[in-house]
């Protein structure tokens, strides 16, 4: 792929992050480099520096863009719904649509580099503050810590295992989770 064709894409560093995800996905976060990242894009390492500063400005603004993409913006429609138990659904099923093999690696990653670690503190935080949010409208604030920690140790768990599972798996946890808190429909 030419840089010609990978502007065409669509934006050059959308265009570099989804190879960056493709390689976490398939190999972990020990293959992200500069060439392979270069080379699964058929693009000279100049291509690189003319989108970024250099590596710790690249995988910031990987890191960015997971928590606001992954995270936030999820977050952010959810909340727009008053009822507790469409946003539990809503959530779920938005759970069910990340890059889970990504996000294993990132996980993994994130704990041999503290700045990693800082973004998915945040990304957990987040998520796990929507979840508690609406578990507290439904089955109380003495309940909602459980049953959100609950929820996000089986997507974490899911995650982590996610070779071989597919989404609608996790969607069912998910839903028995929501069915024993009494947030079901």
């Amino acid at each position: 792929m030419t840089e010609r064709q990978v502007r065409r894409n669509g934006s050059l560093r959308d265009t570099w992050f989804q190879a960056a995800n493709e390689i976490l996905a398939s190999q972990g976060y020990g293959a992200l480099k500069l060439a392979p990242l270069c080379q699964r894009l058929g693009v000279t390492t100049g291509s690189f520096y003319h989108s970024f500063d250099n590596w710790q400005d690249f995988t910031d603004a990987l890191l960015d863009a997971w928590l606001e993409q992954r995270t936030q913006q999820t977050v952010d429609i959810v909340n727009q719904h008053a009822d507790p138990v469409d946003r539990l659904l809503m959530l779920a099923e938005a759970s069910s649509r990340l890059l889970h093999r990504t996000e294993a690696a990132i996980r993994v990653w994130a704990g041999v580099d503290e700045r990693v670690g800082a973004i998915q503190r945040q990304v957990d935080e987040k998520r796990y503050q929507v979840v508690h949010a609406a578990l507290v409208e439904t089955v109380g604030a003495e309940l909602a810590p459980r049953y959100a920690s609950w929820a996000l140790s089986t997507l974490v768990g899911f995650e982590m295992l996610a070779d071989g599972h597919d989404r609608e798996q996790l969607v069912w946890s998910l839903e028995q989770v929501l069915a024993a808190a009494g947030a079901s429909r």
